[in-house]
């Protein structure tokens, strides 16, 4: 025996036969093997456990950061202005197409409805009397309405069914209406009664009771110049990522529309990127804190996982942010830079000089670019199965596409013909290039990836279920596995000794209750357990 059992037990035995707390001996015995073994166990196993908790902490933290960076927009980026709102307002509808721009509106005519009003109603249950009526639409086919027995309610409700027209009934007074019928901006419609020539309704021709009091007109105006016509008085195929609204008519003066980078905006951006940055460092760092001074390191102290999780980190901060022209662009550019605590903080010198010197760099926060130096061929790439980002060149001798950062020649496949081309990159099925021409001069492709996609792309990487992380945490839920059958084995053993024990004791309590003297038996008996 490896412990040595005291004559205290002597003190259990009555006066009055044995007198053994056989329970209490055997738990003694028993605890003496299997605690010790028990505690190491079950101290690995909870080690494990937090591990897993601290695994299910740094993917919640990612998830959050993840889900902070896909709601950054460049939407404020840039301040739109129109110097006279009264003629022509400018608004954003989409920030990733918008650039600065300042253009000059001169000589402006919006789009107006043709309108036409009848009078003479008195009310919406006034019958009408003729059974129909033809109406065309910028001298379309004409769309017979049947009017037969209608009121002038029914009527409008018939116009309004046809598209392109819209009715509806104005009270003027009592027992007196006026119908008005509209067509859409910039067009015209006829309504012609064949019954009844000269008719109210009848566009042509004239009536007392109708007037034509405003003819369609289409919108027109100068930009920069340059004659531009529209039918309608919203612009959006003008200006990229703006919408030009035209708002009144303007023959005597200028109108400028301009967008230009708004500091405070993208500073503001900026801050939520280092905000959210260090939100999910400051997770890392207290899951891997060490206390060297008491019991609270953190959940994944020493963890390999986290050492690499920490090194990736620390190489997206680094890594360049490519294909947004010639010269790579590094957060420092944006003012973000890591101050001696290991935290990330802004610096407004580096921000102001970026700002005032290379104002551009500043779409590479939200926006992803594709686009070549060559005006007659146009990129297409998308994020997730497009070419990597970086600079590539076409070669017209191989008529192959070569990475600048790899080093690689990706193959291509030409299909069209006459002025229309389309060439795919093999492996590439997110990216294709449409040409004028089948092979044209050796040119540049640039493909950048913003901030926001970059920053997407780490986290969908840290989450992805064939990752490491995941991959970390079924290592530890294997470990707890094998610890649960540990301890079960443990659990078991401690089952056989209590009744490898119990059983002892109990015959031994036989032989003891057949001598005359119990104490001194049981003196004996210890006594030699601990000479043995």
């Amino acid at each position: 025996m490896s412990q040595t059992i005291s004559n205290d037990y002597v003190s259990m035995i009555n006066k009055s036969g044995s007198g053994y707390n056989i329970p209490e001996i055997v738990d003694a015995i028993v605890d003496a093997a299997i605690v010790p073994m028990k505690e190491i166990v079950t101290a690995q196993k909870e080690k494990v456990d937090a591990s897993i908790s601290g695994m299910a902490t740094l993917k919640s933290s990612a998830q959050i950061s993840q889900d902070t960076f896909n709601l950054i927009n460049g939407d404020g980026h840039y301040s739109l202005l129109s110097s006279d709102d009264q003629t022509a307002s400018i608004i954003l509808n989409d920030s990733t197409k918008v650039a600065n721009f300042s253009h000059e509106i001169t000589a402006v005519v919006t789009a107006k409805p043709m309108i036409q009003i009848v009078t003479g109603w008195s009310g919406l249950n006034h019958g009408y009397g003729q059974p129909a009526l033809h109406v065309s639409i910028d001298g379309g086919s004409p769309i017979i309405v049947d009017t037969d027995g209608s009121d002038a309610g029914q009527i409008i409700e018939k116009l309004n069914a046809i598209s392109g027209l819209s009715a509806e009934m104005i009270k003027a007074a009592e027992n007196t209406y006026t119908m008005v019928i509209k067509g859409n901006l910039g067009s015209s419609f006829d309504i012609d009664v064949p019954s009844s020539s000269g008719n109210k309704m009848d566009t042509s021709g004239s009536h007392p009771n109708k007037s034509v009091i405003q003819n369609a007109s289409t919108a027109s105006f100068n930009l920069d110049g340059i004659p531009v016509t529209r039918n309608n008085n919203s612009i959006t195929d003008l200006i990229e990522g703006v919408t030009i609204n035209l708002v009144g008519d303007n023959s005597s003066s200028t109108t400028t529309v301009s967008a230009s980078y708004s500091a405070t905006k993208i500073k503001e951006t900026v801050e939520d990127i280092i905000a959210e940055l260090n939100a999910y460092k400051s997770d890392l760092n207290a899951l891997g804190f060490i206390d060297e001074v008491g019991n609270e390191d953190g959940p994944l102290q020493n963890s390999s996982y986290l050492k690499s999780a920490k090194r990736q980190f620390s190489k997206l901060m680094t890594s360049p942010i490519v294909g947004f022209g010639d010269k790579n662009i590094y957060f420092v550019d944006f003012g973000i830079k890591t101050a001696k605590d290991g935290s990330l903080v802004f610096d407004q010198t580096t921000f102001d000089r970026t700002f005032v010197n290379e104002p551009e760099k500043f779409d590479a926060l939200t926006k992803d670019k594709v686009y070549s130096d060559d005006s007659q061929s146009t990129p297409y790439s998308v994020t997730d199965a497009g070419l990597p980002p970086g600079k590539y060149q076409y070669q017209q001798s191989n008529q192959k596409l070569f990475s600048y950062t790899s080093s690689q020649a990706i193959t291509t496949t030409l299909s069209g013909s006459a002025t229309d081309y389309t060439r795919t990159a093999d492996g590439y099925p997110g990216f294709l290039i449409k040409s004028n021409l089948d092979n044209p001069a050796d040119y540049n492709i640039y493909i950048g990836h913003s901030v926001k996609t970059k920053l997407n792309n780490f986290f969908t990487d840290v989450l992805a279920s064939s990752g490491q992380l995941d991959a970390t945490v079924d290592l530890y839920k294997e470990r707890v596995s094998s610890l649960d059958a540990k301890l079960a084995k443990i659990d078991q053993r401690e089952a056989l000794l209590q009744a490898q024990y119990t059983k002892q004791f109990s015959e031994m309590e036989k032989v003891v209750n057949t001598s005359t003297s119990s104490a001194d038996y049981v003196t004996q008996l210890v006594d030699g357990w601990n000479k043995s």
